[in-house]
Formats: C-alpha cells, structure tokens, sequence
C-alpha cells in the first residue's frame, strides 16, 4: 500500500508497506468544520452547560478577568475575546474593568506585537493585558489535599468573575488540555508548576495521557479551581487545521467534560493488536524541533496501553530546522555514558523542573526504541541521547522489512494528536 504522510509544511511524504505488513491507519477523524465559526460560539455562550449565561453573572461595577493562553498555542483568541466582549458589556460591565491574562506558565512574555496579533489590534490597545509571571505577584492559596502548593497570578485573584479559554486536544499529564488548565498551569507560580512536572507526579501510574477519569494530575487542577473561584470557561474543538469543529461553554469542569467526551469520539482509535513498528508523525509545526516532534511517541507508549511491542521501534518523519529546541533534557540526557546509569538517575533521583522531557524520553525508550529518519539534525547528536536515525522514512522500513519480512506496522499520520486504543 501507497501511503502518504504530512511531512513539512509544504511537503508530504510518501511511502510503501506491503499490505501483509500493515496492520492499519490510526487517524483522528473529525466532523466537518462548522460553517459559520461565530455562530458556533455564540450558540455555545447563550446555551451554557451546567451553567447560567455569562451576562448573567456580572455587574456593571464587577472586575472581570478573562485567561487566554500563549502565542505556543491557536483558541481563536480574537474571535472568542470579542464575543466575549460583547456579552459582557451587554450586561453593563465597563471597559475599565475588563483585563486579559496571558497564560504564559513558565514561558517568556508575549511582546505587544504578537499580543496584536493574538488578540487583534483593537483589543490590545484598547484593554489592559497583562503577561503572566510565574516568579512575582502571587496569592499564596495553601496546599492541595494532596500537599501540592497552589500559588497563582494576583490580579487573577483580584477579579471577581474570572473566565478562560483554551482548546481541547491530548495532553500528556492531564489527558486532555483546556478547562481550567488555562488557570491553574498557565497562571500558576513557579512552586506550582515544579511541583506538579516532579517525578512524584509524573511517574504516578494515575498521570496518564487521554484519561481524565482519576488522573491526579487534572484532579489538581479542578482542586484548584475551586479554590481560585473559575466561574465560566470557553472549550474548543479544532480539527488538524485548526479550524472549529464544536464549541462547548459554561461549568467549568462539567462543560469540560462535555467537551472531552465529545474529542474523544474524533481521536481515540481503535487498534486490534500491537505492532512490531509503529509509524508516527508529528506534522508541522510539531516538526520543527525534535523537543516537539518527540512527542509523536507519547501517545504510542504513554497512552492507555501501548501499541508497540517491547522492544519495538517507533518511526517518526520530522525534519527538525529549528535543532532540539529546548536544550536543558538534551544536557541532562547527553552528560550520561550508557543508557542505564540515565534511567537509574531520572528514575530513583528525579529531575530538576524543565527537564522533565528527559524523564518522558527516558520512559518510552525504556519500553521501545526512537528512530528519527528525514531529519535534519546530526546521527552523533542523536545519539548522545539514546536516539538513532535514517536517511529517509523508506530507508528505516526497508530495513525493519529485511530483518523481519513478518513485521506488522502501525501508521498514526498525526501521532501527536491521535491515541490509538488497543482494543480487548
């Protein structure tokens, strides 16, 4: 079977697997986009879950804080921050007392351009927006009941409706983004956020991509908005091209949940049996660095079961421009002589926060072998950390092929948001 696979941005690639070797095509598959994005939304906002409508909440005298994420990630932030904007002085409430938050988590702050360009020019000229710092201006609120500290963006704490927008996909820790994750990682302090990447969460067998259900990673953070007060949150469906597929508003646990159930349907597919290799693809943009385009492995080995078998290989096409990306795991990975000694470290001693990559890295390639092949970055880079690579996607089948004629393959074509769930 002819197989083709987006690559670059401008480019595909494509490829052979005999058909006695392909075990299947596990593709997320959305709905048609909605016609008409704004009604989408609208319809969302008057028809709130578990909720009463924003207008309804809000004074005229009242503060209102509305969360959006970063410049890392698309929500359709200018078209949802004016319906918002809409709804909200509909119901009385005054320019003055109306404020964006950057949910920038540990990341740099957004310049005024690229807030323009999140935004749109007339909302960030006209509206005070403020980016988040995880370092300074905190209210402390306690601990978790699990011991977790919960310090979070004091003009957050100073609004009295507070209300956030996020898109939902895969997450590794959480299951899936958006919800309150917006708040409660986007503008969470520094202790917070340390605590809740440390390897007391991470290696929880509980801490599980595409699972919501008892997962104590999203229980913290509906913990914790309870405790910062959330009122009402705007969750939203994009399909691959980042075009709305469905909108969901209003609780914001139960809108959530509401919007998970529904992602679940587009990307959770069924897999009869493991396979010897897995190919998985990141995509653009996903593949411009290898810290991105390694997570088209997350969902082969960190799912709900793994669909590669132990001592398998998983293929990922990435061309990888812009190098590693986040340096700090490739330090920390690289300054070990042998595979071993790294797992003994991340596995018994714990990571430093931001190097949490190399613990992830490390626990896949515990289970399975990362192969990269259309890439840019060099053979010995690799493997410093415990990768290996090939020319051409082609070239690493072939090969597989020559030492086992039998090898069954899996194709994830957007491996970055596809789980595949192996049936039985």
């Amino acid at each position: 079977m002819r197989i083709k696979l987006a690559y670059d941005k401008n480019r595909d690639l494509e490829i052979e697997i005999p058909d006695r070797n392909l075990l299947s095509i596990a593709h997320a598959r959305f709905p048609d986009p909605v016609h008409d994005p704004v009604a989408e939304l609208k319809r969302s906002l008057s028809n709130p879950i578990a909720s009463r409508k924003l207008s309804e909440m809000v004074s005229e005298h009242e503060k209102v804080a509305i969360v959006v994420t970063d410049m890392t990630r698309y929500a359709m932030d200018e078209t949802v921050s004016e319906l918002l904007l809409e709804e909200l002085h509909r119901a009385g409430v005054r320019k003055e007392n109306i404020y964006f938050l950057i949910a920038l988590g540990t990341h740099r702050p957004m310049t005024q351009e690229e807030i323009e360009q999140k935004l749109g020019k007339r909302i960030a000229n006209e509206y005070a927006v403020h980016n988040h710092d995880c370092h300074n201006d905190l209210v402390d609120l306690g601990c978790s009941s699990a011991g977790f500290p919960m310090k979070v963006n004091k003009k957050l704490m100073e609004a009295d409706v507070k209300i956030t927008v996020g898109v939902i996909e895969p997450h590794l820790f959480a299951g899936y983004s958006g919800g309150v994750k917006t708040i409660c990682v986007g503008l969470a302090g520094m202790e917070t956020i340390g605590s809740m990447h440390s390897l007391k969460v991470l290696s929880d067998p509980r801490t599980k991509l595409g699972m919501i259900e008892n997962n104590i990673f999203r229980e913290f953070l509906n913990e914790m908005a309870e405790r910062v007060k959330v009122d009402f949150t705007v969750n939203l469906v994009l399909n691959e091209e980042k075009r709305l597929v469905a909108a969901f508003s209003g609780h914001p646990i139960k809108s959530f949940e509401s919007a998970v159930k529904f992602t679940r349907s587009c990307v959770e597919m069924p897999v009869s049996e493991v396979a010897d290799v897995v190919i998985s693809c990141p995509g653009y943009p996903k593949s411009v660095n290898l810290y991105q385009a390694t997570r088209a492995a997350n969902t082969v080995v960190l799912g709900p079961k793994p669909v590669v078998k132990e001592g398998g290989t998983i293929l990922i096409p990435a061309r990888c421009e812009d190098g590693l990306g986040d340096e700090n795991y490739y330090r920390l990975m690289s300054s070990f002589d042998s595979f071993q000694e790294l797992k003994d470290h991340l596995f018994t001693r714990g990571f430093a926060f931001g190097e949490h990559k190399a613990y992830i890295l490390t626990k896949i390639l515990s289970y399975a072998s990362i192969v990269m092949s259309d890439c840019e970055i060099e053979d010995s880079i690799l493997k410093k950390i415990f990768l290996s690579k090939v020319s051409t996607l082609q070239e690493g089948i072939d090969q597989i092929l020559k030492k086992n004629p039998r090898a069954k393959f899996l194709v994830m074509p957007n491996g970055v948001h596809t789980i595949p769930i192996l049936e039985g």
